[in-house]
């Protein structure tokens, strides 16, 4: 029956990445990525009026938690990370309602690249999280509208 009907839910299903393979079991298992957001407070001089406030999408950024509500939040970041149109549509306007008076919104996409197993395999006395490389990228900059 899914295969006779994945006509009609395939192509909606690659758009929103709901069609993608699990990479639990394989060799190399997808990395870790949360978007960092950074939440700007100026006057119209561009004087900061209160320090900024740093947070990431997913909150938990430092656990590991499987639970499938926030498996949902990660795939909703990933699907907003894609594509920074997205993000200015959607993800910068949430966020500048959720605090009053910011007039600027920094996105930056952090990744937690996990080794390849050979190389975990060879250095076995070596620990794991020292292993795993973080990156930051596709840093852009986004205006409240008021």
């Amino acid at each position: 029956m899914g295969r006779y009907l994945s006509f009609l839910y395939i192509p909606m299903a690659n758009s929103i990445g709901l069609n993608t393979t699990w990479n639990f079991f394989s060799p190399d298992p997808a990395h870790t990525m949360f978007l960092k957001y950074v939440v700007y407070f100026q006057d119209e001089y561009g004087n900061q009026k209160q320090d900024p406030i740093v947070s990431y999408y997913p909150e938990n950024i430092k656990e590991h938690n499987f639970r499938m509500d926030q498996r949902r939040l990660s795939y909703v970041m990933r699907f907003l990370a894609i594509e920074p149109a997205r993000l200015e549509k959607y993800f910068v306007p949430w966020v500048c309602r959720q605090y009053p008076g910011a007039t600027h919104v920094q996105t930056e996409i952090e990744i937690f690249r996990i080794p390849p197993l050979d190389v975990v395999t060879t250095l076995k006395s070596e620990n794991y999280y020292d292993l795993v490389h973080q990156e930051q990228m596709n840093s852009s900059m986004y205006v409240c509208v008021q």
